[in-house]
């Protein structure tokens, strides 16, 4: 593994928003449909539609890794294909 890749991934304010705007899409998606992971101490909660807090465990921090990753991978790729 190039550890080089990750610390420029890490310290690129642009790539972390583009895997935090997939993970947080994810996340709307997830409420609006009413989805969640079961029997979970953590992970990742969004608010309610209303703004309201939530308690609702949508999704684990690893799908939310995975999720964020791949965007990044994908701008990657679209950047290296112009």
């Amino acid at each position: 593994m190039d550890v080089e890749i990750l610390r420029e991934v890490v310290s690129s304010p642009w790539l972390l928003e583009i895997g935090r705007k997939a993970v947080e899409d994810v996340l709307v998606d997830w409420r609006d449909n009413r989805l969640s992971v079961l029997n979970r101490g953590n992970g990742l909660v969004i608010r309610e539609k209303d703004g309201k807090d939530s308690c609702i465990i949508r999704m684990g921090t690893e799908d939310a890794m995975r999720i964020g990753i791949e965007a990044i991978i994908e701008s990657f790729e679209k950047e290296n294909n112009k």
